[in-house]
């Protein structure tokens, strides 16, 4: 118990950048972190800790030299993807490893090529999964799928045994089920406009194919009902603390442009 009140101290004082960096460089800190997270064969309450000591890693992968950190530890690109898998850490497994891609730096991004392959869970995840879970790994792909081109990501779908017609559908689907802003999932819309955008950049053949599934009407509707929360990226409860750089408008705007209809 104490361990978790402590893990929890670490990840709430860590939603501050210095802080972040401080606690970061404190010698071993994220590699106990890192073994709290991966050790195995725990009972279902002390999973809170590795629960607890994953939401602490996501949080700390905010600050680019804490990616690094993190990165020279333990194969650590090849066990979050492993964990993609594990029912206890696969949601914070997904955020440590988003963060990891978002904010490394080019200096170190090379080094996370191997989170393609995680791309088939991640999927899998989008097509069939919902809230927090579809979340967190809409978040992830936007960052996987820039490690593709076209031809690497139809050839995952087709392994997948997925249509790409299917997967554009889904999409569309998420904005539809998720027509307003969430305090519990507040960054879904967000995410899935994002990974909307990169596949009609990716091709444009995605451009007619989301026109004629109803994507237009879907982000209007968002442009229509967002909110504040939504142009947030770390959160506090629900209190948003750290705003993302581009607003949800914005990416709205630049989805209709590239389907010509803004």
């Amino acid at each position: 118990m104490l361990q978790k009140l402590g893990i929890e101290t670490l990840t709430s004082l860590a939603m501050g950048e210095e802080a972040r960096e401080r606690i970061g460089s404190t010698g071993g800190m994220i590699k106990e972190l890192l073994w709290i997270f991966f050790r195995e064969g725990l009972t279902q309450q002390q999973n809170t800790v590795k629960v607890e000591a994953g939401e602490a890693l996501a949080m700390l992968a905010l600050e680019s030299k804490n990616c690094y950190r993190i990165l020279k530890e333990m194969n650590a690109v090849e066990r979050l993807v492993e964990a993609l898998t594990d029912p206890v850490l696969r949601i914070n497994s997904a955020w440590i490893l988003r963060n990891l891609c978002k904010y490394v730096g080019n200096e170190y991004l090379m080094c996370l090529r191997g989170v393609t392959a995680g791309i088939c869970m991640v999927v899998n995840a989008i097509m069939t999964v919902k809230m927090k879970l579809l979340e967190v790994s809409l978040g992830l792909a936007t960052q996987v799928f820039m490690f593709m081109d076209a031809g690497q990501y139809a050839k995952q779908l087709e392994q997948l045994g997925i249509k790409k017609e299917e997967f554009a559908e889904r999409l569309v689907q998420i904005l539809e089920e998720y027509n307003h802003p969430s305090t519990k999932v507040p960054r879904i819309r967000r995410f899935t406009i994002e990974i909307t955008i990169w596949m009609m950049n990716c091709d444009e053949k995605y451009i007619r194919l989301f026109t004629g599934l109803g994507m237009e009407e879907e982000l209007e509707c968002v442009s229509e009902t967002t909110s504040e929360i939504e142009c947030f990226n770390i959160f506090s409860g629900s209190l948003g603390l750290r705003r993302h750089g581009t607003t949800i408008g914005s990416l709205v705007d630049i989805a209709l442009e590239l389907m010509g209809t803004s």
